[in-house]
């Protein structure tokens, strides 16, 4: 939803990330594995995921449009499976404050949409089933 904000060296890091988040559990779901199929998508054509230590991504991420689209399509992927494990919270967390979002409040901010935005497509998908 948000790759479109974020450059090719971004989108190569999204890729590296969403897929340690997706593995973070240690286990992988068809839901998982359809969400990165839609991330991939959404990339510039020959993308591949890119290792960036966690303590550089502030020096690929210079802009707090790329830092928020960034954490909202990890912490989508953290959801995709309605269960935020503990271990992807962590790595997200990690990530949140090397890009100083986890101390003024952005984080939450972040979850919080995300948590509202599966309720409403929860809801929408049941109006499209209800007869």
């Amino acid at each position: 939803m948000f790759v479109q904000n974020l450059n090719e060296r971004q989108q190569s890091a999204l890729l590296y990330y969403a897929d340690a988040v997706m593995r973070a559990d240690n286990t992988v779901e068809a839901s998982e594995l359809i969400a990165m199929d839609i991330i991939r998508s959404q990339c510039h054509k020959g993308v591949q995921p890119n290792e960036i230590p966690i303590d550089q991504l502030p020096k690929i991420f210079t802009t707090r449009m790329g830092r928020v689209s960034f954490l909202l399509e990890l912490v989508g992927m953290a959801y995709v499976n309605d269960d935020f494990d503990r271990r992807e919270f962590k790595l997200i967390y990690q990530i949140s404050d090397a890009l100083d979002l986890s101390e003024d409040g952005s984080l939450e901010a972040i979850l919080k949409w995300v948590k509202d935005q599966l309720g409403l497509m929860k809801r929408a998908k049941t109006l499209m089933e209800e007869s």
